[in-house]
């Protein structure tokens, strides 16, 4: 029994002894450490390998800090540290524990979470990867920095975001769509006009129901009156009688109204699709009549406002237009144009015989020995109009108009009869071409899943439109939007 009371003691001051020594040993082992010149040593079989330290406390495998040695699950003093548990009753992540502070990835920085050596980049506050693209220098730790408190957020804001990408007035950013403010008259019969937002107010004109109009802006005390401008009238109506927004978008092709327009001197209008039938009276030139239908070789008209009837197809030639507000003196106008009409059907065919003699159109400022030449003499018109305003529903290139008009007037100018709307010119003007074949001239459709835009083909990649409402009539480069077709309008 004294033999192993005897034995135990000198374990003990064996132990001691060793303790003590690796204690007084550690300072020198430390300052070796921290100059990178510490090589392998072998300690009691067990290999010591070289380790990473940040500050002398960082402890790989089985070293701990301030000189304190665990190996094969036994601490200097005892203390069992198995899969987890700690030196002195610390928490150990992947086994090792540097002053309580938490152990990722095998090592710690102070309590800083690090990343793995080596890392290519950090990752940014929007998500995105930033820095140089370099990797770190070798044996140095990439910090992973944006969550610690006072750093950026993990994610931005949509504020973040926009101040970071905020778009510039360049031919990229968001464009305003060809129908943005579009709303489109729902009444009976039609509504009034006013001077300002209220019931009381002077009458300026009238919007029939289909008619479309430009929202400016909301008004009234209770914001329930849109200021548009429709045609040549400006002023308000409530916003319970107009259908706008998506519904106005999706609706709006509804409400393009087509007209005959007479290319001849005059034109019977007959009470049935033949020459044997009663003429009902007549159209001189100019003059359009409303389109009801198209069969064969007639066309189905509104001739007055209680009146149809029928003329040739081969002396008009068919437009589409939107219906929009009249002004006092244009209803005027407009009902005595329709006395007229009247009052010629009161004329007998022999007093007043048809006359299908062509009218001579404006002939264009030169002849063009070429299609090329051509071509460029309707880009120079265009580019003539370069800053002019945009109207919605415009009806003049002087005065303004939209995108489709812009395109419509010009080619009209040089005699040639295309769609007023974006839709109808990518369904009717002229032909389908690859954008491959695109020459000055030609007509972009752009789109989703409708054509909803459309510029004109300038050359060098460039489109020449009637953007939007704060643009105007600019300069773009061709690929800006979504291509749906281009059309060849001249051969």
């Amino acid at each position: 029994m004294k033999k192993r009371v005897i034995s135990a003691l000198l374990v003990g001051m064996l132990a001691a002894f060793i303790l003590q020594q690796s204690v007084l040993e550690a300072p020198s082992i430390a300052a070796a450490m921290e100059s990178g010149n510490l090589p392998a040593m072998e300690k009691g079989g067990e290999d010591i390998t070289e380790v990473t330290v940040a500050q002398g406390e960082a402890v790989q495998n089985e070293r701990t800090a301030q000189g304190e040695a665990v190996q094969n699950g036994e601490s200097a003093q005892g203390e069992a540290v198995q899969n987890g548990e700690s030196v002195q009753g610390e928490p150990v992540q992947n086994g090792e524990s540097v002053q309580g502070e938490p152990v990722q990835n095998g090592e710690s920085i102070q309590g800083e979470p690090k990343q793995k050596e080596n890392a290519a980049d950090t990752e940014g506050h929007d998500g995105q990867i930033s820095g140089s693209g370099a990797a770190t220098s070798e044996g140095t730790d990439a910090v992973h920095t944006a969550s610690q408190p006072g750093g950026e957020p993990e994610t931005g804001t949509e504020d973040d975001n926009a101040a970071e990408s905020a778009p510039g007035d360049s031919e990229t950013e968001q464009e305003e769509s060809e129908y943005a403010n579009l709303a489109i008259a729902q009444v009976s019969h039609y509504v009034n006009v006013r001077q300002e937002p209220n019931t009381e107010s002077e009458i300026l004109g009238k919007i029939y129901n289909g008619a479309v109009a430009q929202i400016q802006a909301v008004a009234g005390e209770e914001q329930d009156w849109f200021q548009v401008i429709s045609g040549s009238v400006e002023g308000y109506i409530k916003s319970e009688y107009f259908l706008y927004g998506d519904e106005a978008v999706e609706a709006v092709d509804e409400y393009v109204t087509r007209y005959a327009a007479v290319t001849v001197d005059r034109l019977n209008v007959r009470q049935e699709p033949s020459t044997d039938s009663r003429r009902i009276g007549y159209a001189g030139q100019g003059e359009k009549l409303k389109l009801l239908e198209q069969q064969g070789d007639w066309m189905l008209v509104q001739y007055t406002e209680d009146q149809t009837g029928y003329v040739a197809a081969e002396y008009v030639t068919v437009s589409e237009e939107f219906l929009y507000a009249k002004s006092i003196e244009e209803e005027r106008a407009e009902q005595a144009a329709q006395r007229e009409l009247a009052r010629r059907m009161a004329e007998q065919e022999q007093a007043v015989p048809e006359n299908t003699v062509a009218a001579p159109l404006t002939p264009p400022a030169a002849v063009y020995t070429s299609n090329e030449e051509l071509r460029r003499a309707i880009v120079d018109y265009a580019m003539l109009y370069l800053g002019y305003p945009y109207v919605h529903g415009g009806r003049s290139l002087a005065g303004g108009t939209d995108c489709s008009g812009f395109t419509c007037y010009i080619y009209a100018d040089f005699g040639y009869s295309i769609s007023r709307t974006p839709s109808g010119q990518y369904s009717s003007a002229g032909r389908s071409i690859d954008y491959s074949e695109i020459q000055p001239g030609d007509i972009i459709c752009y789109g989703k899943s409708k054509c909803t835009h459309v510029g004109m083909y300038i050359g060098d990649g460039q489109i020449i439109h009637a953007a939007n409402s704060r643009k105007g009539v600019v300069i773009y480069d061709a690929g800006y939007d979504t291509i749906l077709d281009v059309r060849n309008v001249i051969d």
